[in-house]
């Protein structure tokens, strides 16, 4: 024999005491929230680096060389053509930060 669900019930009504004025009143005026004992501590954590990714264009000669540079490596020490424009980035902005701070 199979059981019946029992079926969802209304909520129920208000209760005689909430229409009572004063107990109206006292919803309305509220209450504090309390404050935590300890602050919460500063979050120190150092923004996040995030990828971005865009699109350049170069010269077929200037990949030419890149493609040459590449092929005189060994097959080991070799890195795509997107690691070696990363890598030659990186070197200008070194150069950059050196100069400046020289300064």
């Amino acid at each position: 024999m199979a059981t019946k669900k029992p079926k969802l019930g209304l909520p129920p009504t208000l209760p005689a005491a909430l229409s009572n004025p004063a107990m109206q009143e006292m919803i309305s005026k509220g209450g504090s929230v309390l404050e935590p004992l300890v602050p919460a501590p500063a979050k120190s954590e150092p923004v996040e680096d995030k990828l971005k990714s865009f699109t350049f264009k170069i010269y077929e000669s200037e990949l030419a060389q890149i493609r040459a540079i590449q092929d005189s490596l060994p097959k080991r020490d070799r890195i795509s053509i997107h690691d070696f424009v990363v890598a030659a980035v990186k070197e200008k902005i070194e150069k950059a930060a050196k100069k400046h701070n020289s300064k």
